[in-house]
């Protein structure tokens, strides 16, 4: 069960844009809790996404701290016609790497382009669950 559910809703993107670039939210400070796991990473959109073999696009979900990037921890790469974002269906995203995550530290997700890429709509919500 998490304990901590923080998330984001994503601008459009157009194919072959540049990576962009959205917070998530702050690990939050609890001093019964000092460390944190992430025990779910997820992504919903209000349209179908369809990926694509050589150009897609991918969602990735970072841990930064003091500015810095910590480690990657998940990444939804949209680079197959069976890798599909379906309108309204929550999706997990791999979870690469748990953490542990540390009061402060920043989640982000970014917005990456491959190829000539893939049109992502906007309102795409990442959630990040921690516990």
């Amino acid at each position: 069960m998490a304990f901590s559910t923080d998330d984001a809703v994503l601008p459009a993107q157009s194919a072959a844009g540049g990576t962009i670039t959205t917070l998530i939210g702050a690990v939050p400070s609890n001093l019964v809790q000092s460390t944190w796991q992430v025990e779910k990473l997820s992504a919903v959109s209000p349209s179908l996404v369809t990926g694509a073999a050589t150009n897609y696009a991918s969602l990735v979900v970072r841990q930064l701290r003091a500015g810095s990037v910590v480690q990657t921890l998940g990444t939804l790469a949209l680079n197959a016609a069976s890798v599909t974002l379906p309108a309204e269906t929550e999706v997990n995203i791999p979870i690469t790497n748990a953490g542990p995550l540390l009061d402060g530290d920043v989640l982000d997700v970014q917005q990456q382009q491959s190829g000539s890429g893939l049109a992502l709509p906007a309102g795409i919500v990442v959630k990040c669950e921690l516990a």
